[in-house]
């Protein structure tokens, strides 16, 4: 009966502690608010926007004057698009501050 124990365990053991149990997303989150990329909304970051990525009018404006304007996708879309930067992140830099 020991034995048996003994056998079942050092089967099952080596698997249950190879399974990573917390997923990496969560570890070491990739915050729009803190990538070099994010527009401030002046507020809380709710509508924060991304400036990789311009709309359409701001892509045609910019084509057409060289000037370029503030019509950028809010970073909730670029998070939930995986052609953007998608949940994983993909184009997050981060947003480092020099201290003085």
């Amino acid at each position: 009966m020991n034995y048996t124990f003994f056998i079942i365990c050092s089967i099952i053991l080596p698997i249950i502690s190879s399974i990573d149990i917390k997923p990496t997303i969560y570890t070491n989150p990739k915050l729009c608010i803190n990538c070099k990329n994010f527009i401030t909304d002046n507020g809380n970051g709710k509508y924060g926007k991304c400036a990789l990525f311009p709309t359409s009018e701001g892509k045609t404006n910019y084509l057409v004057n060289g000037i370029i304007t503030d019509e950028y996708y809010y970073c909730s879309t670029s998070r939930e698009s995986k052609n953007m930067c998608g949940q994983e992140g993909k184009y997050y830099e981060k947003n480092i501050v020099k201290k003085v």
